[in-house]
């Protein structure tokens, strides 16, 4: 888990190094700009860090810091330190203990909260940050960056195509 937590940030880190600050914001290529999809991977894992210690993670407690989201070095700097702190993850035992997970689900609802274990957050974490950099891949290549035919790609799906 802790080695699929750091591909997805070694990825991030991968499309920072060869994009400009432009192509970092711009969003006229969809909805959304590379750093927005950056930013929002980093505030998963910042929400699931602020919770360890309490033992309950909220996903919508997120910070959305624009700084992050609209420079590219406040950007890395966030990655460095998310990636330092996946590290320290190693020396901690996991085990199954339930932890609390709260998120809205629909916007006409209150937020559901269910338990979970920090494995299966981790592997949260993962999934959704592929999907996101599935999507940086697709605006980094409008942009005419050539990317690692890998990259943003489900683990499974680099297995099933080198079979």
């Amino acid at each position: 888990m802790i080695g699929g937590c750091t591909n997805c940030i070694a990825q991030c880190n991968q499309i920072l190094s060869i994009i400009s600050q432009e192509n970092f914001t711009d969003d006229s290529k969809g909805s959304s700009s590379i750093g927005a999809h950056v930013r929002h991977i980093l505030d998963r894992f910042h929400c699931f860090f602020a919770g360890l210690a309490g033992a309950s993670i909220d996903y919508d407690a997120r910070k959305r810091d624009p700084e992050i989201e609209q420079n590219v070095e406040a950007a890395m700097f966030a990655l460095e330190s998310v990636a330092r702190r996946i590290e320290q993850l190693q020396s901690m035992p996991f085990c199954s203990e339930l932890i609390g997970v709260k998120e809205f689900v629909l916007p006409s609802s209150p937020a559901v909260e269910i338990n979970s274990t920090l494995e299966r957050e981790l592997m949260g974490l993962i999934t959704h940050s592929i999907h996101h950099l599935a999507i940086i891949a697709l605006l980094a290549k409008s942009f005419g960056h050539q990317m690692d035919s890998d990259f943003g790609k489900a683990p499974s799906t680099i297995v099933y195509e080198r079979t």
